[in-house]
């Protein structure tokens, strides 16, 4: 009688000797690696504004966030632009922020926990724009994949009713665009 009991308590002993570490599941590093991107960036907008399509030096400030597919999207929308310029035609990309649904970008932010999707992990966004006495706040997805074993983002949706350009689509479908003149 006494050996299911034993049994037992020697389970129970091994679980308490043995604690799990909750912590490294609590970690949501794909949250963690938007929220770097989105405090990288917001102080690139501080020392370097960019408007529109980051030139070379702004885009080699962030671009280590993005999945490397995302980053030669971004290398050839420049050369586009650039081969815009050269033939005297309307040059995309020039105004706007291209990294939130508001052209006028954003004075903070907050991130949601990090939920799985079909490209591994996405998280909302919450942007507020103090301006002028007024505030405007909307909210953004960000996604992002694991690429070479870090997250790194892999796409933007634009989700704010007012940006009418840009609602319903997303940072990828916006810059990778050729010819685009």
């Amino acid at each position: 009688m006494i050996r299911p009991y034993l049994a037992i308590a020697l389970t129970l002993c091994s679980l308490f000797a043995f604690p799990v570490n909750a912590a490294k599941s609590d970690k949501d590093e794909a949250r963690e690696a938007a929220v770097r991107f989105f405090d990288d960036y917001a102080s690139l907008q501080k020392s370097s504004k960019v408007v529109g399509l980051p030139n070379m030096q702004q885009l080699d400030a962030i671009s280590q966030h993005f999945i490397p597919k995302l980053h030669r999207i971004f290398y050839i929308a420049l050369r586009e632009q650039h081969r815009c310029r050269s033939r005297d035609k309307m040059t995309p990309w020039t105004t706007g922020d291209l990294f939130t649904s508001n052209d006028a970008g954003f004075t903070s932010f907050s991130i949601d926990p990090s939920l799985p999707n079909q490209f591994g992990r996405q998280s909302t966004i919450h942007f507020t724009l103090e301006k002028n006495g007024k505030t405007q706040r909307w909210d953004d997805e960000v996604i992002l994949r694991k690429e070479n074993g870090e997250w790194m983002v892999y796409d933007i949706e634009y989700h704010a009713p007012f940006a009418t350009g840009k609602t319903g689509k997303s940072l990828q479908a916006i810059i990778d665009k050729n010819p685009a003149c």
